[in-house]
């Protein structure tokens, strides 16, 4: 009899549901939608109703798309948005709609705290590696004891995505956190591996309500009846412990050890690292946090906008190529039209410069909110597959911004596994090993956040014995992307241009005055 594992990806606006075998391979998988709720400017709320028939309904479509038997899938786990709050009364009910990790409503604790208020934010940061923003729970945590007291006294239990999905799928011992979504919280003490009593204790919380902490791939429970009727899984199907999606998708890229690098280029961008050691930023901007079922760390740095520039520079500025896309049918895509395009532009483009901060800075060296998108460079010469080449370029440089951040803490970065949207194009991917001076794979899973939760479940079912020989099993290269050093010195001074853009328009103020002026 064969083996199967599911990992689910439970993200902010839908799920997806992806049946594994135990070397990798995708052979079922479903996509349900689901919304997020926005009651007020800048609140972002979830709730259980939409969450979990969604996540139901993909399971039982990707056991049917994958033509197995249900008793041949043994153990499941879930990939879970981080940042995510809820409240639990004595009866385990939903007290109020989830908390989502947009969500900026505790935006005032930010300001509180960076002013020394609660507790002192360098402290802060030292024992959980996460800087002070509206995107950690801590914020959302205040932000609810003081505006629903009612509410807040009734809570018996704090709530994060990971604990409550086992919840809902039947696991038996179901209030459990992975490392890496305690995390997320903001107020979990990375080094010592458990809630952090002094951080609890100054925001007037009780360490009692959290989770227990455990490993992911941890044994939760077993699917019940009434769940495997719900689900087409089979009863008694292993439940295990999953991790926030970011470490799921670093594990579903291989990321196990120090010295490999996972980028993220998609709608969302990132850049995540293995550290054998705990470490901080002396500028406090990059995050620290637990590698799940491992012992070391992951550092993150964020990019905001990332490959959603390039998207808006289709729809803004190419409409020419989108319509004769159109004519190859509902198959035609504008990206090759225009990676076409930007092949016949050298490195550099031409001395143009493009700042992807379309929607602010990530949590790199270069963290500003205010910061704004910007085509630096331009002349009455400049072409539209110069621009097309710039913005490549600008979301990659603020890539290697972010890796050069790493670097400059003591983790080095050898080798870059590259996923997400921008691994379909081919001259972007050079474009990445060429500007980060090291081989660029790509791997051949592209739902890297499922295959990390496949692979923490196949870590409970017992059938890896290890981190490693799950990534060496079921993660495979599709391609890698040689750099080519003899464009190194044009992206060499690309970056320098880069870096020299971005300061002279914030150090100068031109970021902020524009905020000021727009707000009025």
């Amino acid at each position: 009899m064969a083996t199967y594992l599911i990992g689910i990806d439970a993200g902010t606006t839908g799920c997806k549901t992806c049946v594994f075998d135990l070397e990798g391979h995708l052979v079922g998988t479903d996509y349900r939608e689901y919304p997020c709720y926005y009651p007020q400017p800048g609140w972002v709320e979830q709730l259980p109703e939409d969450l979990t028939p969604a996540l139901f309904e993909s399971v039982r479509a990707a056991i049917r798309d994958a033509g197995v038997p249900a008793e041949e899938i043994k153990a499941l786990a879930i990939s879970t948005q981080g940042s995510v709050f809820g409240a639990l009364d004595e009866t385990d009910q939903l007290i109020r709609p989830f908390i989502g990790w947009q969500d900026v409503r505790g935006v005032e604790y930010v300001e509180r705290i960076r002013d020394g208020e609660y507790i002192d934010p360098e402290r802060l940061y030292q024992i959980s590696g996460y800087p002070v923003a509206t995107v950690p729970c801590l914020t959302k945590y205040l932000w609810f004891k003081d505006h629903e007291p009612d509410s807040f006294s009734r809570t018996r239990r704090i709530s994060h995505h990971q604990d409550f999905f086992l919840k809902e799928f039947g696991a038996e011992d179901w209030f459990v956190n992975d490392t890496a979504t305690a995390s997320r919280t903001g107020i979990f003490d990375i080094d010592a591996g458990e809630w952090s009593q002094e951080i609890v204790d100054a925001l007037g919380l009780d360490i009692d309500l959290l989770p227990r902490i455990v490993k992911a791939g941890s044994i939760a429970g077993r699917v019940p009846r009434d769940v495997a009727i719900r689900t087409g899984l089979a009863e008694g199907t292993l439940l295990c412990v999953g991790a926030m999606d970011q470490n799921c998708s670093t594990m579903g890229g291989g990321l196990v050890h120090e010295g490999t690098a996972i980028t993220v280029i998609g709608t969302y961008g990132a850049t995540f690292v293995a550290s054998e050691e705990s470490r901080r930023d002396p500028n406090g901007t990059l995050i620290f946090k637990n590698n799940s079922g491992s012992d070391n760390f992951t550092v993150e740095a964020a990019s905001i906008a990332s490959a959603s520039c390039y998207r808006w520079f289709r729809d803004t500025i190419c409409s020419l190529e989108m319509a004769m896309a159109k004519e190859f049918g509902p198959d035609g895509n504008a990206y090759i039209l225009i990676n076409k395009a930007i092949e016949a532009v050298s490195p550099g483009s031409n001395g143009l410069v493009f700042l992807p901060y379309l929607q602010g800075a990530g949590s790199g060296p270069r963290s500003d909110p205010y910061a704004k998108g910007a085509f630096l460079g331009v002349t009455l010469g400049t072409t539209k597959a110069e621009m097309a080449r710039a913005v490549l370029e600008g979301i990659t440089l603020e890539m290697r911004d972010n890796i050069e951040s790493i670097r400059k803490v003591g983790i080095p970065v050898n080798e870059i596994r590259a996923v997400g949207g921008a691994t379909n194009s081919p001259v972007w991917n050079q474009i990445q090993a060429d500007m980060y001076k090291v081989p660029v794979s790509v791997l051949e899973v592209s739902e890297t956040g499922c295959l990390g939760a496949a692979m923490y479940a196949g870590i409970g079912l017992g059938v890896y014995s290890s981190l490693d020989e799950a990534a060496e099993r079921a993660v495979r290269i599709r391609e890698v992307y040689e750099p080519n050093p003899d464009n190194y010195d044009a992206y060499d001074k690309a970056y320098e241009r880069f870096v020299l853009g971005y300061e002279s328009l914030a150090d100068g103020g031109f970021f902020r005055a524009l905020h000021q002026q727009l707000a009025r």
